[in-house]
């Protein structure tokens, strides 16, 4: 039986080629042929699957022409006019079609997806209302209607709708994908967490349910559940790729990078890995220092979407890890040519002209820094370092004063500034802010003597610690 509908389907498909065919040697002799009804629906089908609607509604509004009482052409009309952008007409169009066919459910879903791309969510609501009593399966039209609310911002009839979508049809994954994002927005996840539940309550067996139930749990911060929702969803449907990719992104957020690996690696099995797969990849074998596969992993990243900055920056990273400066800078240089805005970027290269003794460049790295993404505390720390190390103490108190106006709380910039006024002498100064920038992060204390660490001998300032209860 299975191979009668195989070869039934192949026969169909001929047929419409051969269809397609006469029609386009009718248009190229400048004649006119005669098409039955379902022969031009199928040539009309044929281009818009093939994006050729200009052709689609060239054969619609020939059909019209053959066939005035079939008013699915019409339809077909309003559909291609709507996707051209010719939104007016295409409504002119439907109300011709409900004069002649008031029950045709299709005059009022699309009228209702016009309304909704035009903004004029009543008059959407309107129509999708009159399509309800006309379809046995509602789910799309709730779906319709609960989109609609979300463009109006009403996400509380949104979900109502969006539910009624997902009870209509427990496996709608757009509905349920709607649904997760308006509890996202309300912040009600846990409401998600709970009717999700429920739905597996109803069927154990439903691998869509228990993925959003695997999705919410990790927005909800509940990690361990949300790893155990993906277990059983990949049981339940092995081949479901996009929680391998979830799960694998979960088990990268808690440190679990060798199971990430493993997970993004078995996607390999079902579909062909795309450049943000690579990509993720490339980053958990960084975080275990494995810079030969991470940088492997950039590189193909890269190779399959150029523009993706964070590739080569990443391919940058691995290489200062290893010290291989040239190199880094000409990874990095590539990451600014797609994102020349981006700050990291620019103190990479910075670190990395610093490192071959190029300091005018590295200067100028950052100060670009701070002035274009003052937010970046890093930037801040680099630069007074950089100043530090040329000996320049003095400028370098005057720039990290500027960043603490910004980051006056970081507890690691206000160590930079203790350190940077004492080694220019200004030691009353230093023991006075160390006082107030213990109070912001005592226990980085050490991070103080790391950046001089001649002041452990330093009596006065010893005590100073001492006094608030901090060991060096």
């Amino acid at each position: 039986m299975q191979d009668d509908d195989f070869d039934s389907q192949d026969e169909l498909d001929d047929n419409t080629v051969q269809f397609v065919n006469r029609f386009e040697e009718m248009v190229k002799n400048q004649d006119q042929y005669f098409f039955d009804v379902d022969a031009l629906l199928r040539i009309t089908d044929y281009y818009l699957e093939n994006g050729e609607h200009a052709k689609a509604l060239e054969v619609s509004r020939y059909a019209h022409v053959l066939h005035p009482n079939s008013f699915e052409f019409l339809i077909k009309q309003a559909h291609l006019l709507s996707l051209a952008g010719q939104d007016q007409r295409a409504l002119e169009i439907l109300a011709e079609v409900e004069r002649i066919a008031p029950f045709e459910l299709e005059i009022y879903y699309l009228r209702g997806n016009i309304y909704n791309t035009l903004g004029e969510y009543k008059s959407a609501l309107d129509n999708f209302h009159k399509a309800l009593p006309l379809v046995e399966s509602k789910d799309e039209i709730f779906l319709s209607i609960g989109i609609t609310y979300q463009n109006m911002l009403n996400y509380d009839k949104a979900i109502e709708y969006l539910k009624r979508s997902i009870i209509a049809n427990p496996e709608y994954e757009l509905a349920m994908e709607e649904l997760t994002a308006c509890y996202g927005i309300t912040g009600n996840l846990k409401d998600a967490a709970s009717f999700f539940q429920n739905l597996i309550d109803e069927d154990p067996y439903s691998h869509i349910a228990w993925y959003n139930l695997g999705d919410v749990n990790c927005r909800l911060g509940l990690y361990d559940e949300s790893l155990r929702a993906f277990d059983y969803c990949i049981l339940i449907r092995e081949d479901y790729m996009q929680a391998y990719l979830d799960q694998a992104h979960v088990l990268a957020l808690t440190g679990q990078y060798e199971s990430a690996i493993k997970r993004y690696k078995q996607t390999f099995d079902y579909y062909k890995p795309d450049a943000i797969t690579y990509f993720n990849l490339a980053e958990c074998y960084e975080k275990l220092e494995q810079m030969e596969d991470a940088r492997l992993y950039y590189k193909k990243a890269v190779k399959q979407l150029p523009q993706l900055a964070q590739a080569w920056y990443g391919i940058a990273l691995t290489l200062e890890y290893e010290d291989r400066w040239y190199e880094a800078i000409h990874y990095v240089r590539k990451a600014l040519e797609k994102d020349n805005e981006n700050g990291e970027y620019w103190l990479l290269l910075g670190d990395c002209e610093y490192n071959l003794n190029n300091f005018i460049e590295a200067e100028k790295c950052y100060k670009k820094v701070i002035e274009d993404d003052p937010g970046l505390i890093e930037g801040w720390m680099s630069y007074a370092h950089f100043l530090t190390e040329t000996g320049r103490p003095e400028e370098a108190c005057e720039m990290t004063n500027k960043g603490l106006t910004i980051h006056a709380d970081s507890a690691e910039l206000n160590f930079r500034q203790v350190a940077n006024l004492y080694a220019s002498g200004k030691v009353k100064e230093s023991y006075s802010l160390l006082e107030t920038s213990l109070d912001k992060g005592g226990e980085n204390i050490s991070f103080l003597f790391n950046l001089l660490p001649q002041i452990r001998d330093d009596k006065n300032l010893l005590s100073i610690i001492s006094s608030k209860r901090f060991k060096p």
